[in-house]
């Protein structure tokens, strides 16, 4: 009756959690739209402030625009991830200055938009940081970055429930941050093209990825069995859907956005497109993120008793008492005496002098 009841309430959990999870993930195609995006305008005072005054009556909290001097002060601007975009008056009129790099979606969303709000008036778009040729669209990256991040919670829960001991697991997470670096490398760069041909940074990144992502898996694992496996797999799969992958953190609904960049999902995105196309710029934040879940996953794992701890066996007081600390039988011990006997190599360690009616199990 018992186990049939948990059965109902897994049953019914995880799939109020479906349903849920459902929802955030469609809400993340449904609902984009620029949410303060971060753009500037280049040129003389008079035109660019009007300009910033049209497009904010136009699209209201759209856009976060600054105004910068020139036609370099704007290209410092995308290089540095400080903006998506520039819009730029000179005296041949307004082009439009893209770092696709950044995100392949809000530049397509500007072009258009751009071309919606002008039908009549061809603007010149120049893109400073381009995203690589194969993948102009970014559903790439994407596409192959939510296999990662599922992957690498997969290899926690395995290494949390198939590995015993805090130094095996240690080590299987060491050798799996190595591995899944590489193994990514070689499919998203390699086989698929839709990384910069850059191998080694794009190798570190993918594993301090792996490692912030598989760490806490490992930590929770340890420290609250099943329940905490479950709970970092909900964080990691909750943490996908806001990673803004497909398309920038300004562009997901309040406050997903903001919260997916708190996560490794979406703190690992913001970092790879960082060190492959800006040189890091822009990638330091991320990179906190990911180091504090990696660490803070580690001393969880080392801290939490997990399956590593060995557990305490009750041996009834004519057993243990025919039992020695070589696990070899002794004789002369009394048979009113009940021990307390822990399972180690070579034998058992007997608590002696605890009476046979003390029952269950004692750590």
């Amino acid at each position: 009756m018992i186990a049939a009841r948990q059965a109902g309430v897994i049953a019914v959990g995880m799939a109020v959690l479906l349903g849920l999870v459902v929802c955030l993930y469609g809400s993340t195609v449904t609902s984009v739209r620029p949410r303060g995006l971060p753009v500037v305008v280049a040129g003389p005072a008079e035109p660019a402030k009007a300009f910033a005054a049209e497009v904010e009556r136009i699209s209201p909290g759209a856009m976060d625009i600054g105004v910068v001097a020139d036609i370099a002060a704007a290209d410092r601007a995308l290089k540095d991830r400080e903006a998506y975009a520039a819009f730029v008056f000179t005296d041949d009129g307004l082009s439009l200055r893209l770092a696709s790099a950044a995100s392949p979606a809000v530049a397509e969303a500007l072009v258009r938009g751009m071309a919606m709000t002008y039908p009549d008036v061809r603007i010149p778009v120049v893109d400073v940081v381009p995203n690589v040729v194969a993948d102009r669209q970014g559903g790439g990256v994407s596409a192959g970055y939510l296999p990662l991040v599922l992957i690498a919670t997969a290899a926690g829960v395995l290494l949390a429930r198939r590995v015993r001991s805090i130094q095996e697991r240690l080590v299987g997470l060491f050798c799996f941050m190595v591995a899944g670096g590489v193994a990514g490398t070689v499919a998203l760069s390699g086989g698929l093209d839709v990384l910069p041909d850059n191998a080694l940074r794009c190798m570190v990144v993918l594993a301090v990825v792996t490692a912030a992502v598989t760490a806490p898996v490992l930590g929770l694992g340890a420290v609250a069995g099943a329940r905490g496996l479950v709970a970092a797999v909900a964080v990691a799969v909750l943490g996908a859907a806001f990673s803004g992958a497909s398309s920038a953190p300004e562009m997901l609904p309040t406050p997903w956005g903001g919260l997916g960049q708190l996560l490794p999902p979406g703190a690992g995105v913001t970092l790879t497109r960082s060190t492959l196309y800006f040189d890091g710029a822009g990638g330091g934040r991320a990179a906190a993120v990911l180091a504090i879940w990696a660490v803070a996953g580690i001393a969880l794992l080392i801290t939490g008793r997990g399956r590593s701890r060995p557990v305490a066996v009750a041996v009834p007081a004519q057993q243990a008492a025919a039992v020695g600390d070589s696990g070899v039988a002794e004789t002369g011990v009394p048979p009113h005496s009940g021990r307390i006997a822990r399972p180690r190599e070579g034998g058992l360690e007997i608590s002696p002098g605890v009476s046979p009616r003390e029952e269950g199990f004692r750590a």
